[in-house]
């Protein structure tokens, strides 16, 4: 990931964690990162697991179909 796409993690007064994105803000509790951080962690480890990947099935049309 270049350096300017990085994600930045702030902590406000108002206790609040805002971690950033490119131009999305997803705000939190201290609670609620903490969860959030370690699904994150759950979820890299599977998907740097080759096995644990699902791939999406085939699609007849992909002119006419999204995967999301």
């Amino acid at each position: 990931m270049p350096p300017s796409q990085q994600p930045k993690l702030n902590v406000c007064d108002c206790s609040r964690i805002h971690l950033t994105y490119k131009s999305v803000t997803l705000h939190f509790k201290k609670e609620e990162f903490l969860a959030y951080a370690m699904q994150m962690t759950r979820m890299a480890a599977q998907v740097s697991n080759t096995a644990g990947l699902r791939r999406a099935p085939d699609l007849v049309d992909a002119a006419i179909s999204n995967c999301h």
